[in-house]
């Protein structure tokens, strides 16, 4: 059988031959764990990437650069590249280092969504540390990142839960998120890889603020929570968004998951989609 194309994944990246190379020993043994896919240790080629996507029906894919510290393993431009070159299968979601000086964030915030293109800023809390400690989402070296967000109107895609690499998982924790919402009541704000295991903080978030939402990628929904999938039957149903972490995780299998857990097919299609469309305001097919 195959599925209807309408799935838009909210978090995936292209890896390449040469980006599969770079990395770090942090991650490897987590995509073991994860029995990941070949691709992510040896790379792929685009046409790769979108015939997966076809077979499996992926719409278009939110996709995102990956920086390890200041080591691209996906840069933003060559994210913002594959964009131009498929402008009607994927949408950008590039990033920045928050730890930079507050006017070179702005600076590269601009730059990035307004020559480059982006649609997103994706950052990731463990990352921005000494290894031990990572920066949590409240502290004010985000500030420039959400108000230059704010003033052009894209969202923000931050990592919350545990970490799979061996990197700090503490400034994970939703509950910082909370203070970023009431600051920024204008700025969308999604929560990345669900939450666990403070997946109840984020699922509490995402109902009590119009502008916090809870995606799920790199958690395949055969595991997640039984309280979460309560979740997203009832009063999340509008703020869940469908994402792999791809090549972390196949579209196929997260899909083919996810149509297991019989979700009214109203529901289904605002996972898979329709969240997602509001979320990163594809509203006009962008």
């Amino acid at each position: 059988m195959t599925r209807e194309r309408i799935a838009i994944d909210a978090w995936s990246s292209y890896i390449g031959p040469e980006g599969a190379k770079k990395w770090p020993a942090e991650y490897i043994h987590i995509f073991k764990k994860y029995r990941s896919p070949k691709a992510i240790y040896e790379g792929m080629s685009i046409e790769e990437m979108l015939s997966e996507m076809d077979r499996a029906g992926v719409d278009r894919c939110i996709l995102s650069a990956f920086y390890h510290k200041d080591m691209p393993i996906v840069s933003n431009e060559e994210v913002a590249e594959l964009c131009n070159a498929y402008p009607d299968r994927f949408v950008g979601s590039g990033t920045v280092n928050p730890l930079k000086k507050p006017m070179d964030l702005v600076r590269e915030i601009k730059y990035l969504i307004c020559d480059l293109g982006m649609r997103a800023i994706r950052l990731e809390p463990y990352m921005y540390g000494d290894g031990m400690t990572g920066l949590p989402p409240n502290d004010k070296h985000y500030w420039p990142v959400y108000i230059q967000c704010t003033e052009l109107g894209v969202p923000v895609c931050i990592q919350v839960g545990h970490t799979g690499p061996l990197l700090p998982s503490e400034c994970g924790r939703p509950i910082y998120l909370d203070e970023v919402a009431l600051a920024f009541p204008e700025l969308t704000i999604i929560g990345c890889h669900l939450g666990q295991p403070w997946h109840e903080e984020m699922m509490t978030l995402a109902w009590k603020h119009p502008n916090i939402y809870v995606e799920t990628s790199a958690r395949t929904p055969k595991y997640w929570p039984r309280s979460f999938v309560e979740f997203v039957r009832g009063r999340g149903q509008d703020k869940v968004l469908w994402a792999t972490d791809y090549p972390l995780l196949t579209f196929d299998r997260t899909l083919d998951e996810l149509e297991e857990l019989n979700l009214p097919p109203e529901i289904f299609r605002k996972v898979v989609r329709e969240n997602a469309i509001r979320a990163f305001g594809l509203e006009n097919g962008q």
